[in-house]
């Protein structure tokens, strides 16, 4: 006997595999859209919370529909930081993109103002300052509560990059880097 799993009406088996991360895997639905798979239901519905409430800025992936264990969403093409930062070195424009996404999560009331590189997508591969910058994984985002970003900064260090990252934020946006540094 064939076992076959389908969620949002979708045939797993038929679906390319993104990625599998610790609460679940994602497949690729089509050109806009993919489908996440959650291994328990709270896993499920701490990301669609913070998804939902970040519709409201262009930061984050659309919501195209959901079940207890797995959300349909729009599919961002691109390259993770985490990605272009092993081939080229941190500039100003990826360092204001980095930013940005931290203000982005301040505006839609995330409580954990952190995020992980390879969670951090340069839509269409462009790291030009015109260029789009996303954040695909929101699960943690109302879990915790701490305005430092600390993953961050520690990401930054694989890349020698965490002094030149800080500098920019203290010559460019002062008031930020007395939040993190009082």
């Amino acid at each position: 006997m064939i076992y076959i799993k389908y969620y949002g009406g979708y045939n797993l088996s038929k679906l390319k595999l993104l990625g599998t991360g610790t609460q679940g895997s994602v497949y690729k639905i089509n050109n806009d859209t993919c489908i996440k798979i959650f291994k328990k239901k709270n896993y499920c519905k701490d990301e669609l919370h913070s998804l939902l409430i970040s519709q409201i800025d262009s930061h984050f992936p659309k919501i195209y529909s959901y079940g207890e264990n797995y959300i349909i969403r729009e599919y961002i093409k691109g390259i993770s930081v985490d990605s272009y930062l092993s081939t080229n070195p941190l500039t100003k424009e990826i360092c204001k993109k980095i930013v940005e996404i931290y203000n982005a999560m301040y505006f839609v009331g995330f409580k954990r103002l952190d995020f992980a590189l390879f969670h951090m997508f340069l839509v269409n591969n462009n790291a030009s300052s015109s260029g789009k910058v996303m954040l695909i994984d929101t699960a943690k985002a109302m879990k915790k509560s701490y305005s430092y970003p600390l993953i961050v900064i520690r990401s930054l260090e694989n890349y020698q990059s965490k002094d030149k990252f800080l500098l920019y934020v203290k010559n460019n946006y002062p008031e930020l880097y007395k939040k993190w540094y009082p």
